[in-house]
Order: structure tokens, then sequence, then C-alpha cells
């Protein structure tokens, strides 16, 4: 297995999988709902604003692998938290969700592994250290709903 598949295979397996942690963000998520999403522990971020922050973070480290620009005009602010709180807007923000986790798996199958330890044009990091950090940052902030769903 090539180390692109590993790392993409990784992520496929926090979204939908079977990974090592146990839980998957598309079999916890289903249990959550809109009313659930915005609930907060003190001070703390809610569920919906952690699964943006996800999107967020997927986009950007996408960007940053096609040398774009990271932030573009459009694009919905970090820890986003919409004005509608609603259900269909909630099950709209969760398959956006699956939808940044198939792209942003597509774009690291496709990167060239050739390119995983050269520093990303715009940065000051590899390529490697955004896409590990990218599984690393997922499962962090997994626990973090987990967390909030069971004492928000």
């Amino acid at each position: 297995m090539s180390l692109t598949e590993h790392l993409a295979s990784s992520l496929e397996k926090l979204y939908n999988g079977d990974p090592w942690i146990d839980v998957t963000f598309q079999e916890h998520l289903s249990r959550i709902n809109a009313a659930q999403a915005v609930q907060r522990f003190g001070g703390s971020n809610n569920t919906w604003e952690l699964v943006n922050h996800v999107i967020f973070w997927h986009q950007r480290v996408q960007r940053h692998m096609h040398n774009e620009a990271p932030e573009q005009d459009g694009d919905l602010p970090d820890f986003y938290m919409p004005e509608n709180h609603g259900e269909e807007n909630w099950q709209a923000t969760i398959h956006r969700l699956g939808h940044s986790f198939d792209m942003i798996t597509m774009a690291i199958r496709n990167f060239p592994e050739k390119l995983l330890f050269d520093t990303i044009p715009g940065t000051e990091h590899t390529a490697i250290y955004y896409l590990q950090g990218l599984a690393e940052h997922d499962a962090y902030h997994l626990g973090q709903i987990v967390l909030l769903h069971k004492y928000a």
C-alpha cells in the first residue's frame, strides 16, 4: 500500500469505516439531530461548528495540494454556525461533510507520492505534514463531538 493510499484510507475509515478508535463521523452524526448539534458544554464549540471546522480544513488542505489560494470568495468561515438551525440544514451540513471526505481522499490518492516531503508552496510545511495532520485533526474533533453528544 502506498503512503497516499494509507492516508486516504485512514480518513475514509474515520468517516465511515472501521477505524482503530472504533467510532466514525457517519455513525455518530446519524444519531444527532439539529437541536443536539447546537448544544454546548460550557463555553465549547457545538457539534455543528465542529463539523463545519472539519469541512473548512479539508477544503483548505485540498487547495494547498493544488497550489490554490486557501481562502476564496464565497467560502464559509472557520467554525461556521448558520442562522438556520433547522433539521434540513443540519442534514445538508452532514451531506457536505461526506462530500468533503470524498473530495479530500480523492485528492490525496491523486497526489504525487514523490512530492509528499516537499514544502507546499506558500506555506512552511510539507504535504505529509498537512495530510497526516488531517487524520489527527479529524480524529481529535470526532472525539470532541462524541463527548459533546454524551454530556451536553
